[in-house]
């Protein structure tokens, strides 16, 4: 029988989320799929990219300030009804 994988699988075998036989079952897989074998190969890259350059996770002083600028401006509008 033919196994198909998602994207969600070929995730899960990259952070190393799937169980032995999942993960021998998608590796074995790739060998036969050329396409799942490049869409594993993008996704590895995409994932080695974020490793080395982080995503911030706070938002900047021009966010903030623009959402309590229209927080200020929304209370004004509410005390005025």
């Amino acid at each position: 029988m033919i196994q198909t994988f998602t994207l969600d699988d070929v995730v899960r075998f990259l952070y190393d989320e799937m169980n032995e036989d999942e993960a021998r079952k998608i590796q074995e897989s790739m060998l036969l799929d050329d396409e799942l074998m490049d869409v594993y190969q993008q996704m590895l890259t995409v994932k080695s990219t974020l490793d080395c350059h982080p995503v911030r996770k706070e938002p900047s002083q021009s966010s903030i300030d623009k959402i309590l600028n229209y927080s200020r401006s929304y209370d004004l509008q509410m005390a005025g009804e």
